[in-house]
């Protein structure tokens, strides 16, 4: 997956709903193979999508201690 495919203009509450609803449609008995498919890899992007948006918070967490540390 490249970096690109994971930019996202959606916040994290969103991509963790619309992760919600893919993993809700996955339990389901009914569910086609094929659809299941593709919400498994949907669900991949979106916990990918996730992770880089807490390393982004995470980034900016450390930056703002370094400037308060420095005062």
């Amino acid at each position: 997956m490249t970096k690109s495919s994971l930019k996202s203009d959606k916040t994290y509450g969103e991509l963790k709903f619309e992760l919600d609803n893919v993993l809700n449609s996955l339990q389901t008995e009914d569910i086609d193979v094929d659809e299941a498919l593709k919400l498994h890899k949907r669900g991949l992007e979106l916990v990918d999508s996730l992770q880089e948006h807490i390393k982004n918070a995470e980034n900016t967490v450390k930056e703002i201690k370094a400037k308060f540390s420095k005062e």
